[in-house]
């Protein structure tokens, strides 16, 4: 009887030999649909990453203006642009790295009737493009609506 029990056993077992194609397909097409949201949501965000780094080095060289207003008693003329603040007389203010935007790009810097004018070329580089930010006395503005009467 033993030897009844296992062949029934070894049966059993053997009836299943393995997944069906559909189910192949299946797991599949749920592993690719799963890794292309995931690169979306990874090539997505490094734009956003490098647009708040962005943001971040806009608002630390607003402050950096502020200390060099204190500093020299005015802000630097737009001829002067920011590197016054990497030579400025004594102590830099600022290193040549606080100068660039997330992407590398060197910031523009403009003195406005109201105010410094940072700038950052975003994504391309290029002035007025779509992607560029604009921040005016430290507040992040729409770059098409900033009126840039340069003071020298």
């Amino acid at each position: 009887m033993k030897l009844k029990n296992f062949f029934k056993l070894n049966k059993t077992i053997n009836s299943q030999e393995g997944f069906s194609l559909i189910e192949i397909i299946i797991v599949v097409a749920i592993i690719g649909t799963l890794m292309g949201i995931i690169v979306a949501r990874i090539s997505g965000g490094s734009d956003q990453a490098k647009s708040g780094i962005t943001d971040t080095k806009a608002y630390t060289l607003q402050s950096k203006l502020i200390q060099y207003q204190l500093a020299v008693g005015k802000f630097p003329t737009t001829p002067q642009g920011l590197q016054a603040l990497t030579t400025n007389p004594g102590t830099p203010i600022a290193s040549d790295d606080d100068l660039k935007d997330g992407w590398g790009n060197a910031f523009d810097y403009k003195l406005t009737t109201k105010g410094p004018l940072i700038t950052s070329f975003g994504t391309e580089g290029t002035p007025n493009s779509a992607s560029s930010l604009c921040y005016l006395n430290g507040k992040k503005t729409d770059c098409k609506s900033v009126e840039a009467g340069a003071v020298n």
